[in-house]
């Protein structure tokens, strides 16, 4: 959450975010750990489009059996999705993401309601194949260049 310290100095969401705008290639920014999961889960709850249009956010930090969801969006097609958080997806958050699915018992949603995502600032190619494989969405990190 922001503002908040790194190394005994002041950091605030505008410098991060113009940081980020500027970089040629948003790992550069990530590999200096300048962003956290924290910073991410506030993006993507404050601003679910960058997801997906329509998505609406519901909740963060969800206790269920098994684990902690970090985030929760409705879809417009009425669709939960449950969101791991990564700065870098590996192959616990796969496994992880995969057990999500106790959501559904635990509010009494029909599975076919309920989609599985990470969202990362970076992801191999092989995790991306195997999330595909579970059947678990990934979102990564990327900026546009406008002007």
């Amino acid at each position: 959450m922001y503002p908040h310290e790194i190394n005994k100095k002041r950091i605030d969401i505008t410098s991060h975010l113009e940081t980020m705008i500027g970089a040629d290639d948003v790992s550069h920014v990530t590999d200096q750990e300048s962003i956290s999961e924290e910073d991410i889960s506030h993006m993507i709850s404050t601003f679910p489009e960058l997801i997906e249009e329509g998505l609406k956010f519901i909740d963060t930090e969800v206790e269920i059996s098994g684990g902690r969801i970090d985030a929760v969006f409705r879809s417009k097609n009425d669709e939960h999705l449950l969101i791991e958080i990564e700065i870098e997806a590996r192959d616990n958050a796969i496994g992880q993401v995969q057990r999500f699915i106790t959501y559904a018992e635990k509010y009494g949603i029909p599975r076919d309601r309920i989609r599985l995502g990470i969202v990362c600032a970076k992801i191999s190619e092989s995790r991306l194949n195997a999330c595909i494989g579970a059947g678990v969405e990934v979102y990564t990190l990327s900026l546009e260049k406008r002007a």
